[in-house]
């Protein structure tokens, strides 16, 4: 935590986890290899600091040992000089003394999970202090500033996560405590000197049972302070002089592997670019994170759009449990998101997939025994804290797009390579490689995760056939896993509508029949199920000999259902005159007479037809052949300036739709770079080699919309230092939540054109 000390409102907004409204002019990692090394800026001229973090660690026992070190300085001359906090804080059972002694503040402890453990936090012998006048050091009660001082609390071990609350109290007590002082002895009147009013005077109370410790230094100008964690493996110690020589061999090693994986300098690109390709990958695995507590959950579906009537039981705190996921966003998203994890995961595959397979990993230990994930993990008062009310509780009903199977099905097809050490071999970790293990043992390994996913796959598959088929082609009770399966492909839902969102689509605003109905059928949705059947008859290879089918889970044969969805998608979503694809609602026919008719034959189906996003979704997924007319179709679209194609990249909604940038305008109009990214890889990977009628226009759309993407994601990360949730389709200038870098990150994947 830091706090600047010219302004004494300052002590109110101490910053502390990463806030949009702290205003930082820049933040986010230069480096991190997910492992063992990482380095970030930090520049607040509100507070008028900067600092720079580099973290290392050290493989040892119950976790190993670990150092920060941090550097920086206060950003004007004549300054009252800026607070520095770090602390410490024990959630569960064990024990943590600390004291003060010869300008060091040191912690022993013990945990069950971490065993034994010292901690040391050291100021540089640099460090300058602020000093006080001569007149306020006469005040009883008055010191001169530490070098470092320490406070002790005793704070519910549920919320730890509140210690900017407990700290913000003590500071803002001691400093009143100060100012009465002063007036009482000096009859001075304010202002006072920050450094006077909010340095902390060491507080140790004696008696045990203090979880919650804090180290404060008050500096002015260049400073620099390391935090040392040691477990108890005495092969695991850290010398603090040797620090800098860690840091900056894991610097050069992370540069060369970056060169090595991703050959962005092969491919033209300057140091600038390079740069902002770096950090978008380090920013990405910064933002990774180990989630744990319990999510409100509602046992019952939620009701449908005209259901307002129907009562569900109130929503309830479900057994606490852990997730490890990257943040789309640390300051506005700082948890796991179903829908952006897959993009997520594409981009961690290719720098470290045994790290990815990790993450894969903990989101299908999330998944209950109906194949259901919830899609936004939301664990724990400090989570929730940050989230609205109504947007809290997760429903068993809603689904979201399967993203997770992205880059499973990029991990399958690096395996089956031919050449697996090119495919797989620069993905394997430093660790890996330290241990000197091979490739193909890498790849043996790979194949049994990948085995043990399919089954998960299976389940989720299941899911969507079973919560998110089309109501007007729902089947009934009685029937086989595999006669639902045949059935639900005449149509899919996605549940959870309301008159202007779908946010379990993921494409929250982008519009759709109004008013809702039951009776909607949704492309994109039809589109992601295809495309899991796709993957799931991919993964059959991989998938456990000794799994038992049942009749409510069994398994469908590889490819046996595959023709029809993609049949059925043109027999129900492509629009002969409007030469697209699109939604599918009900309405009451014209000549329906309802005393002559029967009322089972009142409605008939009509398109909803919005030419952006989710009009692509066939393409996107590659289920559109190459040589197909809809293909040619669709690409005149999107090279259309009138309709997608900006020089920004493509926008999520067609400039002629008539709702186009109304609303809250997220997904209507402005570019995101995650369906971009999909537009390129199916270009890539399905168009833009495949002789046919449509390659050239394939590939100029492809080397166009590429070029335009690096060119303004690089030129408004030039101009602000962050990279942004979307790109307005006008200027292209970034909006939305900053710094994003989650989807947002598949940047450095078109840069080195893996798809």
């Amino acid at each position: 935590m830091w706090f600047g000390l010219d302004n004494q409102r300052n002590w109110d907004s101490i910053r502390h986890s990463c806030e949009l409204g702290d205003n930082l002019s820049e933040y986010g990692y230069a480096r991190h290899n997910g492992r063992d090394f990482g380095e970030q800026i930090m520049r607040d001229t509100d507070h008028g600091v900067e600092i720079k973090s580099e973290f290392i660690k050290v493989p040892g026992t119950n976790g190993g040992s670990w150092a920060a070190r941090f550097s920086g300085k206060t950003l004007k001359e004549d300054t009252d000089g800026v607070s520095l906090m770090y602390y410490f804080g024990l959630e569960g059972n064990g024990t943590m003394v600390m004291s003060v002694l010869d300008d060091m503040l040191t912690i022993r402890g013990k945990a069950p999970e971490l065993g034994r453990f010292n901690i040391r936090i050291v100021p540089a012998q640099s460090n300058v202090s602020p000093q006080l006048p001569e007149n306020l050091l006469k005040v009883d009660g008055i010191s001169s500033v530490s070098r470092i001082s320490g406070v002790a609390l005793k704070v519910p071990k549920t919320e730890v996560w509140r210690a900017k609350e407990f700290i913000s109290q003590k500071v803002v007590a001691s400093a009143k405590t100060r100012m009465i002082k002063v007036i009482e002895q000096t009859e001075k009147k304010a202002p006072f000197p920050g450094h006077m009013l909010f340095s902390l005077d060491t507080d140790i109370p004696k008696k045990k049972g203090k979880n919650l410790f804090f180290a404060q230094m008050v500096v002015r100008g260049e400073f620099s302070f390391d935090v040392v964690y040691e477990c108890a493996d005495e092969s695991a110690k850290i010398d603090n002089e040797s620090i800098d020589t860690v840091v900056n061999n894991k610097r050069k090693d992370f540069d060369t592997r970056f060169d090595s994986v991703f050959g962005l300098r092969e491919k033209g690109f300057d140091n600038t670019e390079i740069e902002m390709a770096r950090n978008a990958l380090s920013s990405l695995i910064g933002g990774i994170g180990y989630f744990y507590g319990s999510g409100l959950v509602s046992k019952d579906p939620k009701p449908e759009y005209d259901q307002r009537d129907v009562r569900i039981s109130d929503p309830e705190l479900c057994e606490p449990y852990s997730l490890f996921a990257a943040a789309p966003s640390r300051p506005f998203f700082p948890r796991g998101f179903l829908w952006d994890e897959g993009f997520h995961q594409l981009v961690l595959g290719h720098w470290d997939s045994e790290l990815s397979v990790e993450i894969l990993h903990s989101w299908f230990q999330t998944m209950d025994s109906n194949g259901w994930i919830a899609r936004e993990q939301i664990l724990g008062e400090e989570a929730r804290s940050k989230v609205p009310k109504e947007f809290q509780v997760q429903y068993p009903n809603f689904a979201n797009p399967p993203t997770l199977l992205l880059p499973i099905q990029m991990l399958a097809s690096w395996t089956k390579a031919a050449n697996v050490t090119e495919s797989l071999g620069k993905t394997i970790n430093v660790d890996s490689r330290a241990q000197g293990i091979d490739v193909e043992t890498k790849a043996q390994a790979m194949r049994d995760d990948l085995g043990k996913m399919a089954e998960y796959v299976s389940r989720l598959l299941e899911f969507f056939h079973r919560t998110q088929a089309g109501e007007v082609h729902n089947v009934a009770g009685g029937l086989s896993g595999s006669e639902q399966r045949m059935n639900a492909a005449y149509g899919f839902r996605w549940r959870g509508r309301t008159m202007d969102h779908t946010l379990t689509s993921g494409i929250d605003d982008y519009p759709r029949a109004r008013p809702p109905s039951t009776g909607e059928l949704h492309v994109d949705l039809f589109s992601w199920v295809t495309y899991m059947e796709m993957v799931n008859a991919e993964l059959a290879t991989f998938a456990s000999t000794n799994t038992s089918s049942t009749e409510e889970n069994v398994a469908i044969p590889p490819d046996s259902n595959l023709q029809l969805y993609l049949r059925r998608l043109d027999e129900l979503h492509w629009n002969e005159d409007e030469n697209m694809y699109c939604d599918v609602t009900v309405r009451v026919r014209d000549d329906y007479d309802e005393l002559e008719d029967d009322a089972s034959t009142a409605t008939e189906p009509v398109f909803v037809c919005h030419k952006g996003y989710v009009s692509l979704f066939p393409v996107l997924l590659g289920l559109v052949p190459p040589h197909s007319a809809k293909l040619g179709h669709i690409l005149d679209i999107v090279e259309d300036p009138n309709e997608l194609w900006t020089d920004y990249g493509i926008r999520s909604l067609s400039k002629s739709d008539p709702y186009y940038g109304k609303g809250e305008d997220y997904w209507r109009g402005p570019v995101w770079i995650n369906i971009n990214y999909l537009l390129l890889s199916s270009l890539y990977r399905n168009y833009i080699t495949v002789e046919g009628p449509y390659q050239e226009q394939a590939q100029r759309i492809y080397t166009g919309l590429r070029r335009n993407l690096i060119d303004n994601i690089g030129k408004q990360y030039r101009e602000s230092r962050f990279f942004w949730e979307q790109y307005n389709p006008e200027d292209g200038h970034g909006q939305g939540t900053h710094p994003f870098t989650g989807w947002t990150t598949l940047i450095v994947l078109i840069m080195a054109e893996k798809y």
